[in-house]
């Protein structure tokens, strides 16, 4: 009831003074080509924004990145969102002597409260260190950076994140943070808990889906045969949408297809990767070469973004094979598609399962296997109703205007508490 409460004492306040929450969001970059976490800022700030809070969002942006996020994000701005650019930041600027800090800190004076997207990006920590400096509520979204295999794929990876841990000092960080927000307890019972004690706080993430139910356009139809004009031959098809990446297990769904190809001639897998990894890109297309019957299993980095979202409509159900994630935009979409889905426990999502939206199995070629032999050997009214069950999850808990209610609501705690006024 904390948090309910404290939100009504906000809520009676912002009647009573006219107040306005000026939110802050921080993230090290909002390319496009930075997959899920801009997509959440940028989503997350539109539903803010429409339950007036002033939101700003305050991103690094590299050089010749203007135009193109710029132009991606056109929506925001329309909306009333600030977008404030400011250099990359690296360790050197966040030692105290440096005086890369004066931007950064007006701008957190100007804010109620701070959202951090991310952990282990400099301009996060020094953000965090300025807030916490300036009694600002502060929140970490970790995005599954936290998550325990994640961390582990290279013992290198590991030890530079725990030295990062000592060196940032990013315990007293996250302990003294208002709230350290997890997609699901799911994914938190997965993560590192960094600083013992920090507040825990479960949001999920939200997507916006305007056409979800719309029919696929004649052009639409067109773009996705230009590149698999095999699509049409196909009885029943299978998606892959995601970051091509090692944490995306990209490799295994290709491994897991090929072996059960044969039991379902009338299957195909379009692969609709956005490029990442340019060295783990090479090996799946290797294993795409391999493939028995290339004609049933297409790779293409072309379909990506805002653009391609057609492509849950166009497809029978959507696989996504993680080894690790946070809270998957990717997966959450196909949901709001009304797609039936075959993901990893790594996705850390068993509410899929629990509703009937989907399977789950294990992180491997053979689970991976057993589950498109289980989702392909379903009648066309039992995917259906799967697809059906994932919608209803959908607009249950992942609508944004939902999650924002939810954000809202542990941003009105952390002020009450930072205020001193009783939750």
């Amino acid at each position: 009831m904390r948090l309910l409460n404290s939100g009504l004492w906000i809520a009676g306040w912002a009647k009573g003074r006219n107040f306005h929450m000026r939110l802050l969001i921080v993230i090290d970059g909002m390319h496009p080509r930075d997959g899920g976490p801009p997509m959440v800022v940028a989503g997350s700030a539109l539903a803010l924004q429409a339950q007036r809070v002033d939101v700003t969002v305050l991103t690094t942006l590299r050089d010749g990145n203007r135009e193109e996020v710029v132009a991606a994000w056109q929506t925001l701005t329309d909306a009333g969102v600030k977008i404030v650019f400011c250099a990359p930041i690296g360790l050197l600027d966040i030692l105290p002597w440096s005086g890369n800090q004066s931007a950064i800190e007006a701008a957190v004076a100007e804010a109620d409260v701070v959202h951090l997207h991310g952990l282990w990006n400099p301009v996060l920590v020094h953000t965090a260190r300025i807030a916490r400096k300036l009694g600002k509520p502060y929140f970490f979204s970790t995005h599954g950076v936290l998550d325990y295999r994640a961390m582990r794929r290279t013992t290198f990876k590991f030890f530079k994140k725990r030295t990062a841990v000592v060196l940032l000092n990013l315990r007293s960080l996250l302990r003294d943070a208002s709230g350290v927000v997890f997609g699901s307890e799911a994914e938190a019972s997965q993560s590192w808990e960094i600083a013992p004690g920090m507040n825990q706080i479960f949001v999920p993430n939200g997507v916006t889906v305007a056409n979800a139910t719309l029919p696929v356009s004649a052009e639409e139809m067109q773009l996705l045969l230009n590149i698999a004009p095999e699509y049409e031959r196909w009885d029943r098809s299978l998606l892959y949408f995601a970051r091509v990446h090692p944490e995306k297990g990209t490799d295994l769904l290709v491994r897991a297809f090929n072996i059960v190809a044969s039991e379902y001639p009338g299957t195909g897998l379009l692969i609709a990767g956005l490029k990442q990894d340019a060295a783990f890109q090479g090996k799946v297309e290797i294993l795409v070469a391999q493939a028995p019957d290339p004609s049933r299993l297409i790779f293409t980095t072309a379909l990506t973004g805002p653009k391609s979202q057609f492509l849950y409509r166009m497809f029978d159900c959507y696989i996504l094979p993680s080894h690790a994630e946070g809270f998957s935009v990717a997966l959450t979409e196909a949901l709001a598609n009304g797609r039936p889905a075959l993901i990893t426990r790594y996705c850390h999502m068993p509410v899929v399962e629990q509703h009937g939206a989907g399977i789950i199995v294990e992180a491997t070629v053979d689970d991976l296997a057993k589950g498109l032999r289980k989702l392909l050997g379903m009648s066309e009214a039992e995917l259906q109703e799967m697809g059906q069950n994932a919608r209803n999850l959908y607009e249950k808990n992942y609508t944004w205007p939902k999650v924002a209610v939810r954000l809202m609501m542990a941003y009105s705690d952390a002020i009450a508490r930072q205020n001193g006024r009783p939750n």
